[in-house]
């Protein structure tokens, strides 16, 4: 009987992984091309960026198929429905795999930080979301609607309200702290009323906008009470994310992995200690702490269940061995 093997994609604005491994477990190979995020470079482009990966992986890989049995692409930019139907129907024209799944990121983050059993993770990047499996075949989503609707908790929210922090301090309405200083000293500024022509004239972006959230992290370690504040309010934001995830999964008097990711988090004690003291009240099973693996290796899994019918501690353990070595040597 010919070896049955499996694709798993993970694409977002800057980059897409593709890895290629047996149905036992073995990651084969990984290989990376362009951004995928649909909304970013289009249809087109996320399909030659899929398509590049692939093609990249299975000659790494050896592989002599021209597809595989079973390929889930985790991407950036499935926010509803409609994404889903349209990415769906452009991918799976690619004839990359006798079955093609497109999921949004949140799921492969899912099998990467909890092997497809039940578990919620939070992600808190330049935006936020969060998203948990009962363990039963049921995922939910809490969050992630974006700069205008949501993201709360986000390294966008915390930059945004550094820069208004700072125009009130300004006024006299906030205590004019040391956050205003280095709000200004960041953005290049004599004044702080100069911020109005970085966000308005030159149209700062939601990426730039995110990239101050790090001067509000440290100085609210060394006790600035503007800082302070919203690391405060982004803790609660966080928490609040995880909590409604918690409930929606049934897993609040359970014991389950909660798995923290992105760039907020790796801001340390000053937001994770008080995330974890508040989700803990809400959820005293909650084990809280990093992905076992990375996404790429997430969608591996997230293929291997629908090619074997679920998944095995075997295989998992098998999957998060040989990816790691296959990330180590390329």
């Amino acid at each position: 009987m010919a070896p049955r093997y499996v694709a798993g994609f993970d694409g977002g604005a800057t980059k897409t992984n593709a890895m290629i491994a047996t149905e036992d477990g073995n990651v084969l190979s990984l290989a990376t091309s362009g951004p995928s995020n649909y909304h970013v470079v289009g249809l087109k482009g996320a399909g030659e960026s899929i398509l590049n990966s692939f093609q990249e992986a299975a000659k790494k890989a050896g592989l002599r198929k021209k597809k595989v049995d079973v390929a889930i692409a985790g991407l950036a930019g499935l926010d509803c429905g409609y994404d889903e139907r349209v990415l769906s129907s452009a991918l799976t024209g690619l004839g990359l795999a006798d079955q093609f799944k497109v999921v949004h990121d949140t799921t492969i983050a899912l099998y990467c930080a909890t092997g497809g059993q039940a578990g919620v993770i939070v992600i808190a990047g330049t935006g936020s979301v969060a998203a948990g499996m009962d363990g039963k075949g049921a995922a939910f989503r809490v969050g992630g609607w974006g700069p205008t609707l949501g993201d709360e908790g986000s390294g966008y929210e915390i930059g945004r309200k550094a820069l208004s922090a700072a125009m009130m301090a300004f006024d006299g309405r906030l205590p004019r702290t040391e956050l205003e200083e280095e709000i200004r000293r960041a953005l290049r500024l004599d004044s702080t009323d100069g911020i109005m022509m970085k966000v308005y004239g030159e149209r700062m972006s939601v990426t730039q906008i995110a990239a101050l959230a790090p001067i509000v992290t440290e100085l609210a370690k060394k006790g600035d009470q503007v800082a302070s504040n919203i690391v405060r309010e982004t803790v609660e934001s966080l928490a609040s994310l995880a909590k409604a995830t918690i409930v929606r999964t049934g897993l609040k008097n359970r014991t389950f992995p909660l798995a923290t990711i992105g760039g907020v988090f790796r801001a340390g004690d000053v937001i994770v200690r008080p995330f974890t003291l508040s989700v803990m009240l809400e959820a005293p099973g909650a084990m809280i702490g990093k992905p076992r693996m990375g996404p790429a290796l997430g969608s591996v899994l997230a293929a291997l269940e629908i090619a074997k019918g679920g998944l095995t501690q075997e295989i998992i353990d098998k999957v998060e061995q040989t990816g790691r070595e296959i990330e180590t040597t390329g």
